[in-house]
C-alpha cells in the first residue's frame, strides 16, 4: 500500500483528518486512473477529499472547492514513524 502504511493505519488517518475537517457521514474511495495505470486514490467525506498519490509519501486534504487545507506528510504506527 502506499506509504507503507497498512489499510488499517490509512483508514485511522483518514477518519481522524476528515473528523478534524468537520466532515460527517460515510467515506468513498475511488481508485486513480491514467491511461489504464495506478496512479493514486480519492477518499470523499460529507464534502471534502483527501488525495493520496502513488509514489508521493503524502495525503492532501481538500474542501469542497478544491483548497489544500493540509498534508500529511508522516504516518505513524505504534508509536513508530514510517516516512513517507
Amino acid at each position: 500500500m502506499d506509504l507503507g502504511a497498512t489499510p488499517d493505519l490509512m483508514h485511522q488517518i483518514l477518519s481522524e483528518n476528515f473528523a478534524e475537517l468537520g466532515a460527517a457521514g460515510p467515506m468513498v474511495r475511488t481508485l486513480l486512473l491514467r491511461d489504464r495505470e495506478y496512479v493514486g486514490q480519492r477518499f470523499r467525506c460529507g464534502g471534502f477529499q483527501a488525495v493520496l498519490l502513488a509514489g508521493s509519501g503524502a495525503i492532501s486534504f481538500y474542501d469542497e472547492g478544491g483548497t489544500l487545507l493540509k498534508t500529511v506528510r508522516r504516518l505513524e504506527e505504534n508509536g513508530k514513524n514510517i516516512a513517507a
